[in-house]
């Protein structure tokens, strides 16, 4: 199990947290009352309007903008909950999907699901399933037994990778923990006054520690007084901090373009619709015993690829257009490197394959800002495009 460190550092009314993996900076997240995401959070919303026509509708949140909710779930949620058409003025239950953004309000979804370390509990459905993270056939096959063991035709569950390492007993008394906090929301929901926040996610901090305590030996050290953190002077956390590049590699992080090893480089450009990452030879002329100099040089790039799309926070869609290669095989070979590489991401990450042009394709799940939008503001003379009218 490889190690892990958690650096929380106290900066005014902020709280910076640091993961990084054998010195490098793989997540970065900002915590104060501002910028919190609100991914996961349950509210008890109002039918604003119902739009038949783009079959959604706007549901009032006591945000700034309406929330946007689709009518039709998961085939699972309406097999256990029907088709009950939703209608203008209603109480509804709410689970925030993705955070508002610009003009956009909050995407939401009635199918919620409640994250542990073990297993994600969905109390509108019935669906058993196992994490992707799991391969080996009777693990999974053991995983899935579990699951409808705990559930018991209760709630749906996904067991999580983190399972396969736990004690029966502790899965099952997390499950029974988060299907009881459930029930006491859902509970109280119909005595509540429309719109309400009813449950808050846990904070960046708590997320990194749950999702990641059981892939790695994780050392988590803090400036101030954070539960389960081991407490250290400011002035051993600002050495910590500049010992581990952090700055340097946020500084990076930021920039469009970054160094690959053996003199290649990655140009990242963050667009609305979708990102762009180009993979150049640069000055690389190196190869690795037996291969081409194309599929040489983009293997030495997925792995940085990998840490700063995980990073930056990048999703939605990401295509990365590697170095031109000749043969199939050699695709495949740079599609399985890719694969692994997103592996360890807590994010779920689809890689779809490389298109027509040659492009690979990927996708991952928007979970809140990215880097850059958490660290900088547009430019307010470019509008954000990089250029100065002449």
């Amino acid at each position: 199990m490889p190690d892990g460190l958690i650096l929380v550092k106290t900066a005014g009314e902020k709280t910076l947290v640091a993961f990084l993996q054998d010195g490098m900076l793989m997540e970065y997240h900002q915590q104060d009352d501002s910028s919190e995401s609100l991914v996961g959070a349950i509210f008890l919303g109002r039918v604003e309007r119902v739009l038949p026509q783009v079959k959604a509708a706007f549901v009032k949140l006591g945000l700034k903008q309406n929330g946007f909710l689709p009518i039709r779930e998961q085939e699972g949620y309406h097999q256990l909950m029907g088709d009950s058409p939703l209608i203008t003025g209603t109480d509804v239950l709410v689970q925030v999907k993705k955070d508002p953004k610009g003009d956009k309000g909050a995407f939401l979804t009635r199918d919620v699901a409640l994250p542990g370390q073990y297993v994600l509990l969905m109390p509108n459905n019935r669906h058993i399933g196992v994490s992707k993270r799991i391969e080996d056939e009777s693990d999974r096959a053991a995983a899935k037994a579990l699951g409808k063991k705990l559930a018991d035709g209760r709630f749906g569950l996904i067991v999580r990778h983190a399972a396969l390492f736990a004690r029966e007993s502790d899965i099952r008394d997390e499950a029974e923990a988060l299907y009881e906090g459930w029930k006491s929301l859902a509970d109280s929901a119909p005595f509540r006054k429309a719109p309400e926040l009813l449950h808050t996610p846990d904070s960046p901090l708590s997320a990194l520690v749950r999702d990641y305590s059981a892939r790695y030996n994780l050392t988590v050290l803090a400036d101030g007084d954070i539960p389960g953190a081991e407490r250290i002077p400011p002035e051993e956390m600002d050495l910590l901090w500049r010992r581990s590049k952090v700055e340097h590699q946020l500084k990076q992080a930021l920039g469009r373009k970054v160094d690959t090893p053996g003199g290649g480089n990655l140009m990242i450009d963050q667009r609305e619709a979708l990102h762009t990452i180009d993979v150049n030879s640069a000055s690389n002329v190196e190869t690795r015993d037996g291969m081409s100099l194309p599929l040489s040089q983009n293997l030495s790039a997925v792995s940085e690829i990998a840490r700063q799309i995980r990073l930056r926070n990048l999703s939605g869609i990401v295509l990365v257009d590697f170095i031109d290669m000749d043969t199939e095989a050699e695709r495949q070979a740079v599609l399985a490197a890719m694969e692994d590489a997103v592996r360890d991401d807590r994010v779920k990450t689809v890689i779809h394959g490389f298109t027509r042009l040659g492009i690979l394709e990927m996708t991952r799940k928007r979970t809140s800002d990215t880097l850059l939008e958490m660290m900088s503001a547009p430019c307010k003379h470019c509008g954000g495009c990089g250029h100065f009218p002449l």
